[in-house]
């Protein structure tokens, strides 16, 4: 790494969030009265960002913004306010950011998406290229439908090979987070040194369980890499060098907001590991991030509240 400088790079979806919050789910062909709206900036990486700005940590953004757009200046200055760089973002012109529409039941936390996009284009493996990947200490990657993400991630690998066969430098490690259930993803993940598989993509394939999950799909990466499987309200399990582990959910006094609990969980975990901490105290300090981030609406001034509830990393 150039420098000193502790630095996190996350690539991955943006897009505008419209958040409506109502004190139930709306029942189909009826009138629910909205108890608040907010537009906020979106999307895996983004969130990543945002919650790895709250605990004190730089990082930079790579995913595609049109900031000529109204949507584009909102999530660049939102973005912005939380310290997130977006100046490795790839411009684009022409057509307007995604918008996801997020219906929030405060009486359950649960969230229900809405998601629309016209013809928004994914990042691409040209524009990656002109990153200097020497200035970051983590790279973590929302792999996707995308063939140009596969070229981005074989990239990575392709330059942390070099760098270790120059005897100077250690690789960056790579964490690589599966949502999206494509043979792609499953291409991708033996090149990844850290796997996070979603609930929902190890219930497609078959596996209804954290241990079955981890049992199942721990073959699918390279020799000494980590499979991590969040399951929500029953916590999350690991398996690695290091043996299995499992961490126990830590849910709030009350649930408010699970919007953005699964990218919590990862800019948690990555920062965890990339500090040098072992698997099992850094899975365990994911799901206490991200149990206090339900219980907030949204991101900001997460990191005050962790200080209040003792979170902190040992």
């Amino acid at each position: 790494m150039a420098g000193n400088e502790f630095k996190i790079l996350c690539i991955g979806k943006v897009c505008l969030d419209e958040l409506l919050y109502c004190d139930s789910y709306p029942v189909e062909d009826t009138v629910l009265r909205v108890l608040d709206r907010k537009l906020s900036s979106g999307g895996n990486a983004a969130n990543n960002c945002k919650v790895l700005a709250e605990l004190g940590v730089k990082s930079d953004l790579f995913g595609t913004l049109n900031v000529k757009s109204t949507t584009g200046s909102l999530i660049k200055e939102e973005l912005e306010s939380f310290g997130v760089n977006v100046s490795q973002c790839e411009l684009i012109e022409g057509c307007e950011i995604p918008i996801a529409i997020s219906i929030v039941n405060e009486g359950s936390g649960s969230r229900t998406f809405l998601y629309y996009t016209e013809d928004w284009p994914e990042v691409s493996y040209e524009a990656f290229l002109n990153i200097d990947l020497s200035q970051y200490s983590w790279i973590h990657v929302e792999m996707r439908k995308n063939d140009q993400l596969k070229q981005i991630v074989q990239r990575i690998t392709e330059w942390n090979s070099k760098r270790a066969a120059s005897g100077k430098h250690s690789p960056v490690p790579v964490s690589l987070e599966v949502e999206n259930n494509d043979d792609r993803c499953l291409e991708v993940m033996p090149l990844a040194d850290f796997v996070v598989v979603s609930k929902d993509f190890a219930r497609v394939h078959g596996y209804n369980s954290m241990p079955e999950a981890l049992d199942g799909l721990y073959g699918h990466l390279k020799p000494g890499a980590t499979l991590v499987v969040p399951w929500a309200e029953e916590g999350a399990a690991a398996r690695g060098p290091e043996g299995v582990f499992y961490s126990p959910a830590f849910p709030p006094e009350r649930v408010v907001d699970t919007l953005g609990a699964g990218d919590t969980f990862c800019a948690g975990l990555m920062l965890a590991l990339a500090r040098g901490r072992p698997l099992e105290q850094s899975l365990k300090f994911a799901c206490q991030v991200a149990g206090t981030k339900v219980g907030v609406r949204g991101f900001r001034g997460l990191g005050d509240l962790l200080r209040q509830r003792g979170v902190r990393l040992q």
